[in-house]
C-alpha cells in the first residue's frame, strides 16, 4: 500500500530509501516490509510497505515492482538495505541503475559478531564515515592493522563502495544506515501483533 499523499509527496524528498522488514508476532505471523525516505529537513518519509509470509525473491520483486510505479529507476537514487540476498538480487533486476549501499550499522555488527574486533570497531565507523580517499585510508590501514580478517571481508566481501561516502558512487546524504527504518519499527511495536486490516488501518492513522 501506498497512499496517494505520499506518492505526490516522494517528489520532494532526497532520493535515498531505506528498505527493511521487521516480522510480525500474531497469529499468521508474517513480515511488514517498508520503503522510507527522509525530506530535506532529515523527517522520516514513509513511501509504502507491504505484508508477506517471508522474504524471499518473489516477494522483494512484488514489492519492488510496484514501487516503480511512482519511485522511477534513476542513477540518482540510492537504496540503503541489510545485506539479504534477495534485495540485491531484486534491485539489480528491477532497479538497475540505483545505486546500492550496505547499512553502516549492520556491518559494524556483522564485525563484531563475526571477527570479534569490538575494541576496533571505531576506527570501522570513522572510516565509514570519511569524505576523503586520505582520510579514509589512514582509517582503513590502522583497522587493517588490528583486524586484518575484518578489512578483508570489508574490501573484497563487500566492497568498499557499499559502506564508504569517499567511495560510494551517488549522493547518499547523511543516511548511511537503516535507522529510520527502525524508528519506524519502533513506533508500530503493538501492531505487530494485529491483523493485517488493523496493521494497515493504524499505520494510516498515524500518518
Amino acid at each position: 500500500m501506498a497512499f496517494g499523499a505520499f506518492i505526490h509527496g516522494y517528489a520532494h524528498m532526497r532520493k535515498v530509501i531505506a528498505v527493511d522488514g521487521t516480522q510480525l508476532s500474531g497469529k499468521y505471523e508474517g513480515v511488514l516490509l517498508f520503503f522510507v525516505a527522509q525530506d530535506t529537513k532529515t523527517y522520516i518519509y514513509l513511501l509504502a510497505f507491504c505484508v508477506v509470509d517471508k522474504e524471499n525473491d518473489t516477494v522483494w520483486g512484488f514489492f519492488f515492482e510496484k514501487l516503480k510505479v511512482f519511485v522511477v529507476n534513476k542513477l540518482e537514487l540510492c537504496v540503503i538495505s541489510d545485506r539479504h540476498v534477495s534485495i540485491a538480487n531484486c534491485l539489480i533486476r528491477y532497479y538497475p541503475f540505483v545505486h546500492h549501499g550496505v547499512c553502516m550499522r549492520y556491518l559494524g555488527e556483522n564485525l563484531r559478531t563475526y571477527h570479534h574486533c569490538t575494541n576496533s570497531l571505531y576506527l570501522y565507523y570513522h572510516a565509514a564515515k570519511a569524505y576523503t580517499l586520505k582520510e579514509f585510508n589512514d582509517y582503513f590501514n590502522a583497522l587493517k592493522e588490528r583486524c586484518p580478517g575484518a578489512t578483508t571481508c570489508l574490501e573484497h566481501d563487500f566492497g568498499f563502495e557499499k559502506w564508504n561516502w569517499a567511495h560510494f558512487p551517488g549522493n547518499i546524504f547523511n543516511v548511511m544506515t537503516t535507522n529510520i527504518t527502525e524508528s519506524l519499527n519502533s513506533m508500530l511495536l503493538d501492531e505487530r501483533e494485529y491483523l493485517v486490516a488493523s496493521i494497515f488501518n493504524s499505520i494510516a492513522h498515524q500518518f
